[in-house]
């Protein structure tokens, strides 16, 4: 028998400790506290149960459509947290397979955002929050199932939004979320060629530092390729915006916005 309460307690332990060595030693204590918020909930069954949200809806180039779902274990309660699942069709417009657990990660408390995508070398990536910070992980290449779970380094608060992908002209993935300190924003950018993702860079500090910001509102690219961000702060209605000054090298200084569309 798995006594919940005691696994509950332990959990959520192991979460405060991570979030404690966060800060404590850059780079170091970033690492730690992704791999242990990444762990696998070993005393979960990994048995479907009670659905949680609604699905999340991913089309592929060849227009089939993949689902995404939070679900409880089963038998009931499950697990304290949901775990995400995943089902594609078979042929555009056409029945879905059985369900497959993505990973033995849980999601959440707080924030249950789950992100998925198709990348430009045609494989599903996923992005949900565990324990404090946001986890990735994608499918296997040439093979089914799904790779590791790992710290993906970008952790919004769960008040402030979660991660928000971008796809430029050329199929390159854009990760944006907000942050702290130095950075109002973080961002990751994945190479098309290779799928794999680059290093956590900021967008600099807002002028107001009393502000903070939430997940982008929009980002667009522009006809030279630059990025545009539109962002609202996350406990008022004021909106800033932030321009790439070259393409995945720099960015010009936070401005403030008179509304939405930066007009």
């Amino acid at each position: 028998m798995t006594h919940r309460p005691l696994r509950t307690l332990l959990c959520g332990l192991l979460a405060a400790v991570a979030l404690a060595a966060g800060g404590v030693v850059a780079g170091g204590g970033e690492a730690a506290r992704a791999a242990t918020a990444c762990a696998a909930d070993a005393a979960a069954p990994g048995h479907r149960g009670r659905p949680s949200g609604d699905p999340v809806p991913v089309r592929r180039a060849d227009g089939r459509v993949e689902q995404f779902q939070l679900f409880y274990d089963d038998p009931g309660p499950g697990s304290y947290l949901p775990f995400v699942w995943h089902r594609a069709q078979e042929e555009p417009g056409g029945a879905y397979g059985e369900w497959e657990r993505v990973s033995a990660t849980p999601v959440g408390p707080k924030l249950y955002q789950v992100t998925a995508v198709e990348n430009a070398l045609g494989r599903m990536e996923v992005l949900f929050p565990s324990l404090g910070v946001f986890c990735h992980t994608a499918e296997n290449a040439g093979t089914d199932g799904w790779g590791p779970t790992e710290g993906f380094g970008l952790a919004p608060s769960p008040y402030h939004g979660g991660i928000v992908l971008f796809r430029e002209a050329d199929g390159r993935l854009d990760a944006f979320a907000s942050a702290g300190g130095t950075d109002a924003m973080h961002t990751r950018t994945e190479d098309p060629a290779t799928g794999r993702w680059g290093p956590v860079a900021g967008l600099g500090a807002l002028p107001d530092p009393f502000a903070g910001l939430s997940q982008p509102s929009s980002v667009t690219q522009l006809p030279d390729g630059r990025l545009h961000l539109v962002v609202r702060e996350w406990n008022r209605d004021r909106f800033w915006q932030a321009t790439e000054r070259a393409h995945l090298e720099s960015w010009e200084p936070w401005q403030l916005c008179a509304d939405s569309g930066c007009a």
